[in-house]
């Protein structure tokens, strides 16, 4: 038996056409394909991304994926998780954040992967990521998994089920008992975004990603997946999210619908979403005040970015990279003291510098209820400095929905994956993938884009 929410699901994975795809859509597919390919080969000698490789072990078969960059054939979960580290490691991929976060293209790699397999065309592919971001981001909308203690893959193994069911041609029955076999066996606490974070911070939402590959290909197999996984005695509802049912909207053929793949947020820095804005709000502070004459700081937000990057006490102190990064603090006084967050300051470990330090002990945070009543649709953040003189100085930025909806200009995009595949790619390949992904909605196959995606 299966309940309404899998029926929804199941109905519209299999009811997806391209044709029911805006343009912007599209072109934000290719936006996020291009993204993801660039911060993953920013992060191809990262300690996690060479320990993910090493897993992938050579395998042949009928089916199978590459790792990118080192284009050694695996199985289709091991390339899933393997690609996925790379995409999420530096904290560069995009976002979304309304009742819950989400980061969809942690799931991308193993849909992309899948699709080699298959050797689906490029269209094949936009359908079924569209599928996936979909999910995820109404997922995000509607239910509290975080809040209640679960962490982003519930979701995410889900929608990558559902990808991947298309992909390999499961039918409606076969589709239900993945999205089963996808949450069941795999509800993850959210204790990997909590206290001192590790190098599974990264890994998680692949190893999502993993997990709902396999769980389409055991249904393919005619494998069964439990029933009624939400509205059981011991299912979703009851055992995640306190008894209380939830639904979600999914896309219902108007013209004006907001597309997950639209909304997500392309980053500019380095940094979990929330600190996006007051790194660019401490840029415009740093253009007021010079840091040696800043007695103390003052930082306004709204509740879920407090809860998310300034919460817990080891954001104000962190000693691991995957910490410093989901910190608002270490982002505000690293771009006060350098004027700008890369990469490298993470890998510098800037964060546990005097300096950094000493400024994040002059620094307070507050929740203003304005501007938490405000979000998601706006997102609002004040800084204010306090001179040795006894000056206030103010910057106040704030961001919307709707200009992220927009996406990042075309030039802008490509100028962050240039920077991204400095190290790996020579001009020539750089060019060639950028050239594969504008024309991946033509393509017959997405087996020559992976060709390119090599060190």
């Amino acid at each position: 038996m299966t309940g309404a929410l899998e029926r929804q699901i199941v109905d519209f994975t299999a009811a997806l056409r391209f044709e029911d795809l805006p343009d912007a859509a599209v072109r934000a597919a290719k936006m996020r394909v291009l993204d993801s390919i660039g911060v993953a080969m920013a992060a191809y000698l990262a300690p996690p991304a060479r320990i993910a490789r090493r897993m992938a072990q050579p395998t042949a078969g009928a089916h199978g994926a590459r790792v990118w960059g080192a284009q050694t054939r695996s199985t289709l979960d091991a390339a899933a998780f393997a690609n996925g580290v790379m995409v999420r490691y530096l904290d560069l991929n995009d976002a979304w954040r309304t009742m819950d976060a989400h980061h969809p293209s942690d799931y991308l790699p193993g849909i992309l992967g899948v699709a080699e397999s298959y050797a689906s065309s490029g269209r094949e592919f936009i359908e079924a990521l569209a599928v996936a971001y979909e999910i995820m981001c109404r997922f995000t909308d509607s239910m509290p998994f975080n809040t209640k203690g679960w962490d982003q893959p519930v979701s995410g193994a889900m929608a990558t089920a559902m990808a991947t069911g298309r992909l390999i041609g499961l039918d409606k029955d076969q589709l239900a008992h993945a999205l089963s076999l996808a949450v069941i066996p795999n509800l993850c606490t959210y204790q990997t975004r909590a206290g001192e974070l590790s190098m599974w911070k990264g890994c998680a939402g692949p190893n999502g990603a993993r997990n709902g590959i396999f769980a389409a290909l055991l249904a393919g197999e005619g494998m069964t997946g439990p029933f009624e996984a939400f509205d059981g005695i011991f299912g979703v509802w009851n055992q995640a999210l306190q008894g209380k049912k939830y639904e979600i909207s999914l896309p219902d053929g108007s013209a004006d619908w907001d597309w997950g793949l639209v909304q997500t947020n392309i980053k500019t820095w380095p940094v979990r979403d929330s600190c996006q804005l007051p790194i660019m709000t401490a840029q415009s502070l740093r253009k007021k005040v010079g840091v040696s004459d800043i007695a103390s700081l003052r930082i306004e937000t709204y509740k879920s970015a407090w809860e998310g990057a300034v919460k817990d006490p080891e954001l104000w102190a962190p000693r691991t990279r995957e910490t410093a990064d989901h910190s608002m603090l270490v982002g505000v006084a690293c771009t006060l003291v350098d004027g700008d967050i890369t990469p490298d300051t993470f890998e510098n470990e800037r964060f546990l510098d005097a300096d950094i330090l000493g400024l994040i002990g002059k620094t307070k945070v507050d929740v203003v209820e304005e501007f938490s009543s405000a979000t998601p649709e706006v997102r609002n953040c004040r800084i204010t400095a306090t001179t040795t003189g006894g000056e206030t100085i103010v910057a106040h930025e704030v961001t919307t929905l709707e200009e992220i909806k927009k996406g990042m200009p075309d030039d802008v995009l490509r100028e962050k994956f240039s920077r991204c595949v400095a190290r790996t790619f020579e001009p020539s390949r750089r060019d060639a993938v950028i050239a594969a992904v504008d024309t991946l909605d033509k393509a017959e196959s997405v087996v020559p884009l992976v060709d390119l995606i090599v060190v």
